[in-house]
């Protein structure tokens, strides 16, 4: 039996928000319509804190909004491990967060979700602290994350 390998895509909200900003539901239904088909086939992850800052806890919702409501459950939740991770993310990669920003920023925690689900997935082949120092000693900065395509 072949394995089938499928992408599984981390999706920030400036990803979210510049989708439905250029090509929205009215001009492009194909388009919608596949996204949404990824993500009720899990192939769509976020994290919790994109979820918030994309869905407004109190007060009415604008059309993004609603529609991410939707797929709540595709949100997840900070976990133990996203927790070990976060600080030394953001220790490797200061310029991800505003330190003087009062709302919490998804960055951090959604790398961090990506390595979890890779480490779950057993598809990271090498110690996860070696592969954050390769990242320090090249003194890679991320800016922002739009998509991480990861082959699950």
């Amino acid at each position: 039996m072949k394995l089938e390998l499928k992408n599984i895509y981390f999706m920030d909200t400036s990803a979210l928000v510049i989708v439905q900003r250029y090509y929205p539901i009215s001009l492009f239904p194909d388009l919608w319509n596949n996204l949404d088909k990824l993500f009720w086939n899990e192939r769509i992850i976020s994290h919790d804190f994109v979820y918030d800052e994309i869905v407004p806890s109190t007060g009415a919702k604008d059309e993004i909004a609603k529609l991410v409501s939707r797929y709540k459950k595709y949100f997840k939740k900070i976990s133990k491990r996203q927790a070990q991770l976060v600080p030394e993310i953001i220790g490797l990669f200061p310029a991800l967060i505003d330190p003087k920003s009062k709302k919490n920023e998804a960055d951090p925690w959604l790398i961090s979700l990506v390595f979890e689900e890779m480490e779950l997935k057993g598809i990271l082949e090498m110690n996860l602290n070696m592969l954050l120092s390769v990242m320090k000693a090249r003194k890679t900065q991320i800016k922002y994350l739009q998509f991480v395509n990861t082959i699950i």
